[in-house]
């Protein structure tokens, strides 16, 4: 059991509690639980714009038109790191503004400096960022190679096709059964040559791009 010290220490220490409790602070502090990959809540931070990333969205699956659960997470994949490759680019920009700054305030005699200067002020920031453009690059070629032997495949493969249950008794199964079921059809003949691609009028393609890109809005626009 607590003493009445013990007690009166606790209480004491809950008046210093430092959580944010005003809707100001709360707002300021309520992108600090995000995280990388999938488990990260916003994809849209701060100056980006959600319709940047469904129009990225819509592009991708227009061009890679994913078939199956798996092609479409790889999709997603591509998605993902170019969005992060475009915010890294952003971020090595005011890195070096930061760095800029930093050398320039330690070194009030100088009007200016160069970007070997600036660099060498803050190259931990710069290896940093280096490290994670690194990995969306490998991530985002590790995804499209996958995805390009995934498409080689022949369509019918690609695409999910419903599966036939199968009784767990036979007292489940119906009761008219034919004893002697049809031969399967034989799979038709291979098509010699490159499958040619069905022509899609202007309108047709212009009303395809919208909805995809309709859906891109709902999944990243903000909320």
């Amino acid at each position: 059991m607590a003493t009445a010290k013990q007690i009166a220490a606790n209480r004491l220490n809950s008046a210093k509690n430092t959580a944010p409790d005003t809707a100001q602070a709360k707002a300021a502090c309520r992108f600090n639980a995000l995280k990388h990959g999938i488990y990260s809540e916003h994809q849209v931070m701060f100056d980006e714009n959600a319709e940047d990333l469904a129009e990225l969205d819509a592009e991708y699956r227009e061009q890679h038109a994913p078939a199956n659960p798996t092609e479409r997470a790889l999709v997603d994949t591509l998605i993902h790191n170019e969005w992060r490759l475009r915010r890294m680019r952003r971020v090595e920009t005011d890195l070096w503004q930061h760095a800029a700054n930093t050398y320039l305030i330690e070194r009030p005699e100088q009007e200016a400096c160069d970007s070997a200067e600036a660099f060498a002020a803050k190259s931990g920031p710069f290896e940093r960022l280096q490290r994670i453009v690194n990995a969306c690059e490998r991530n985002y070629h590790r995804a499209l190679k996958e995805l390009r032997v995934a498409q080689a495949q022949p369509l019918a493969q690609r695409t999910p096709q419903p599966q036939e249950t199968t009784p767990a008794s036979p007292n489940l199964a119906p009761f008219h059964q034919n004893p002697n079921p049809p031969a399967p059809a034989p799979p038709p003949a291979a098509q010699k040559g490159p499958a040619v691609a069905e022509e899609m009028s202007d309108e047709t393609f212009r009303l395809r791009k919208a909805a995809i890109f309709a859906d891109s809005m709902a999944k990243y626009g903000r909320k």
